[in-house]
């Protein structure tokens, strides 16, 4: 049978749908392309589809080409040579291919993203953006190297059909780093859904969303932003040229030489990231040979994720077009010691705030807003529903830790600036939630940071899992442990590996039914894939830390 992913741009076949029980009509909406930053011209029909010339505009010399001419305009002709008519059709595509150069050809990426945040796309021409794509209802269920390619139960008895690509146009954005103003190409990417394939990381996140909005009366929305460390290599010598090494060495954080030697990178992923909305805020060196972190500022919702995931592509893009690599894996070089963070910050707010006038990104975007978090009157600076909020990411933290850190290597991280306990602590760098909160202080200042997420975390599926744990706290009116508990002191430990992880997520009832039951398989199915093809690597070897390292880059290096 023909391979999953080879499926034409537009569905034609008599497969119709997939299954019932797989597939569902889409919800999402049909909303006008946003317009983004761009040094580009503007769409010129409202379609957004390049017009091609009008016949009745073109040289005299075309249209004589296309129209047969009077009887008198014949006699006066000389006989032609061969016997050739041009119909108005080849007219037109002769007058196209002369067009200015000031018109560019424009392309449309449709994307989703898998368990492991991999950009996943088909790339369409323009001017067939409302014909829509069709992607392999399964493409999701493959690993982060695709030499892992599972086939669900589901999708396998349905005869792995194609799911179409549902787009929220509202993502839909002209990419800095894809198009080619060189060659007069512009590249625009939209997010899209697989319809009925509810399971999909960005489709999960929306309904943990909503269901936060709608809890109660309170319509709560989840403001959070993205700290995110990767490592920065490149390929060796002529004698090592299928190597990736570190683009530089040393733990050399914050120092200022150390900077310099990754800086006009940086400077060139902020600025092409501000034209997608993505507001870098600071760029250092970090604790780690190659380790770069760059944070930017906090989002509304799914935006927020959509950000964090576009971030990522597109560093990994600029980082390939430049011959370099930019790795989110979680320890790409060695098996010990400190990894690639993910840091996920995070707090609630309603309506009713006042509204204010500000440059600073965070009042700017709350103002009309209430942090449902801070409380001027609790000694802590803590409302009700930010302790019950966090008690619940505390009692699913172990469950939690599969999601936070999906890869082997994430968890050479604990104990290196990651938690090793479900414990929190006020701007404790060691808790796995740092707090920060001050009764007397702007309540736009009060938030918390999720300190288990590996940079390799799905973004949406962080998101859709902290929103579920935080929605048991609240509904069940959980109370918060003390600040800074040990094992002793009854702190859950937690996972210390991939296997133990995936377990304890199957094994937390709450947290599987919420996320969903399919979900849970299909992203427990897809890690344990990964770590059967990594043992197969590392059968014929001694096992030693170069080669456990080894087995990892292949499977997670290149695509994370």
């Amino acid at each position: 049978p023909p391979h999953p992913f080879n499926t034409s741009l537009r569905e034609r076949t008599s497969h119709g749908t997939p299954a019932e029980a797989l597939m569902s009509t889409s919800s999402s909406s049909a909303m006008p392309p946003k317009a983004a930053a761009s040094g580009y011209p503007a769409k010129a029909a409202s379609s957004g589809m390049p017009s091609l010339p009008d016949p009745s505009t073109l040289p005299a010399k075309v249209l004589a080409m296309a129209a047969s001419g009077t009887t008198q305009e014949r006699a006066e002709r000389p006989p032609p040579k061969r016997k050739s008519v041009l119909k108005k059709a080849d007219a037109v595509a002769v007058a196209a291919s002369s067009a200015p150069a000031s018109a560019p050809r424009e392309y449309l990426r449709f994307e989703i993203v898998d368990f492991n945040c991999k950009a996943l796309s088909k790339t369409v021409p323009y001017r067939h953006r409302d014909m829509g794509a069709y992607m392999y209802s399964g493409a999701i269920s493959s690993g982060a190297n695709q030499e892992v390619l599972l086939v669900p139960e589901e999708i396998g008895q349905a005869g792995c059909p194609n799911a179409k690509l549902v787009p929220d146009w509202s993502t839909e954005q002209i990419l800095p780093w894809a198009s080619r103003p060189d060659k007069n190409i512009v590249v625009r990417r939209v997010y899209c859904e697989q319809e009925g394939v509810k399971c999909s990381p960005r489709s999960l996140c929306a309904r943990l969303l909503s269901e936060l909005k709608n809890y109660e009366t309170h319509s709560f929305e989840l403001f959070a932003g993205g700290e995110l460390e990767f490592v920065m290599a490149r390929k060796g010598g002529e004698r090592d040229q299928e190597r990736w090494l570190p683009l530089f060495k040393g733990p050399e954080i914050f120092t200022t030489l150390q900077n310099c030697k990754v800086m006009d990178f940086c400077y060139k992923v902020e600025s092409q990231m501000e034209a997608v909305g993505v507001d870098v805020l600071t760029m250092n060196a970090e604790y780690g040979d190659g380790l770069v972190e760059i944070t930017f500022a906090p989002k509304f919702g799914i935006e927020a994720a959509d950000a964090t995931a576009t971030f990522r592509t597109g560093t990994k893009e600029i980082a390939q077009d430049e011959g370099l690599l930019a790795t989110f894996m979680g320890k790409p070089f060695g098996v010990k010691g400190v990894g690639s963070g993910g840091h996920f910050n995070f707090s609630l707010w309603c309506p009713g705030g006042p509204q204010t006038e500000s440059a600073d990104s965070i009042w700017k975007a709350t103002s009309g807003k209430t942090n449902a978090f801070h409380s001027a009157k609790d000694p802590l600076g803590l409302s009700t529903a930010a302790k019950s909020f966090l008690a619940g990411i505390l009692a699913h933290a172990q469950a939690l830790e599969a999601i936070c850190s999906p890869t082997p290597s994430c968890y050479c991280r604990h104990g290196n600036w990651a938690p090793v306990v479900a414990n929190w602590g006020m701007d404790d760098r060691s808790a796995c939630v740092r707090v920060k909160a001050d009764k007397k202080g702007p309540p736009g200042a009060c938030y918390m940071e999720l300190r288990m997420p590996s940079a390799s975390a799905n973004p949406y599926l962080v998101m859709a899992a902290l929103v579920a744990c935080g929605l048991d706290g609240l509904q069940r009116g959980l109370e918060l442990p003390p600040e800074k508990q040990t094992q002793e002191q009854g702190a859950a430990l937690l996972p210390t590996s991939l296997p133990e992880a995936l377990a304890a997520l199957e094994a937390d009832e709450y947290l599987f039914s919420k996320l969903g039951a399919r979900f849970v398989r299909w992203f427990v199915d897809v890690k344990r894939a990964e770590l059967e093809h990594i043992e197969k690597r590392l059968a014929s070897t001694a096992r030693t830390d170069e080669d456990v390292s080894s087995a990892w880059q292949h499977m997670y290096m290149e695509f994370i």
